[in-house]
């Protein structure tokens, strides 16, 4: 697990040394508050990882549906 303050600028290199360090990599991307549309910083997650597999979930986008019970089952879902 790892957590940044802020997503831009975003941190390339630990979170594509931590993807390579793991045997299976699950990115979880959870933005509480973002602005403009949901997702549009999982394009900063994404394109430093783009030749190490991995999956991304991005979660976020303001502060509409974003409930600690959501949030978890969310991760769970994704994580299974």
């Amino acid at each position: 697990m790892l957590y940044a303050a802020t997503v831009r600028p975003f941190d390339e290199v630990g979170p594509r040394t931590a993807v390579l360090a793991a045997d299976h990599a699950d990115v979880v991307l959870v933005v509480l508050v973002e602005p403009g549309l949901p997702g549009l910083s999982a394009r900063y997650v994404a394109e430093p990882l783009v030749h190490v597999p991995h999956r991304l979930l991005p979660l976020g986008g303001g502060a509409d549906g974003l409930d600690e019970d959501s949030l978890a089952r969310a991760v769970r879902d994704f994580l299974r």
